[in-house]
């Protein structure tokens, strides 16, 4: 019992209060507005599902939500059973004041101050969506809670810091990247060798002059066999 009033009073802390069939309370669709009503569902480890616990007096709280900032209120302060519970902004009505009284087994009985009835599941639904009312303390499983620290930001945190160190790892396959960069560079360089075969072309337009130097050497000995039959026709006269 001791335990469970020191964890419900740290006012700097936020908590889930769970069902007995392990759905927890909030607020229905992360409605802001005053009004809204509040139920069960899978904890989802959101804010609208966490609640703060303000000291209003010995042993009496003001429940507020972390998401809405709005508390838990019952609807036009209503004290008979089925009252329904919906979130209102904080007031000083009594409407807003709850007493959590220990069972003795680790759970709590979360009681209206101003009829002194408890925090209860409608119809005892399990279902996702069950709203909640107040009714007479009747023992039932539906009207026990299990108020617990949110520790899930902590863990949170850790697994951001993994995150932050796994990028690093992927940069040294990115070192290769340089040196596919300077291979195309070395490619580059070379492409300006491609004037070399223009040099090559050269020499054969030196090799044309010496073609015609000798032809004219042919041309001057023509003339020189044309004499030797002029010395014949002399002959026959």
């Amino acid at each position: 019992m001791k335990k469970t009033a020191q964890t419900v009073i740290s006012a700097d802390k936020y908590y889930t209060i769970t069902a007995a069939n392990g759905k927890v309370v909030e607020v229905a669709d992360y409605n802001i507005e005053n009004g809204a009503a509040i139920q069960l569902w899978d904890n989802a480890g959101q804010e609208w599902q966490q609640w703060s616990f303000v000291r209003a007096g010995d042993g009496v709280y003001r429940i507020c939500n972390r998401f809405t900032g709005k508390m838990l209120d019952l609807i036009a302060g209503g004290v008979v059973d089925g009252t329904w519970v919906h979130q209102w902004e904080g007031a000083s009505g009594s409407s807003q004041l709850w007493v959590v009284e220990p069972t003795g087994d680790g759970r709590v009985k979360i009681k209206s101050n101003l009829s002194g009835k408890c925090l209860d599941v409608v119809g005892m639904n399990q279902e996702n969506g069950a709203r909640l009312q107040i009714w007479q303390d009747v023992g039932g499983e539906n009207q026990t809670w299990t108020i617990a620290e949110v520790k899930a930001p902590r863990k949170a945190v850790k697994v951001e810091a993994e995150t932050v160190e796994a990028p690093k790892a992927a940069k040294k396959p990115a070192a290769k990247k340089p040196a596919a960069k300077k291979a195309a560079a070395k490619k580059a360089e070379k492409k300006p060798a491609a004037p070399k075969p223009a040099k090559k072309a050269e020499p054969a337009k030196a090799e044309a002059p010496k073609a015609e130097a000798v032809k004219p050497a042919a041309k001057t000995e023509a003339p020189k066999a044309a004499k030797k039959p002029a010395a014949k026709k002399t002959v026959k006269k």
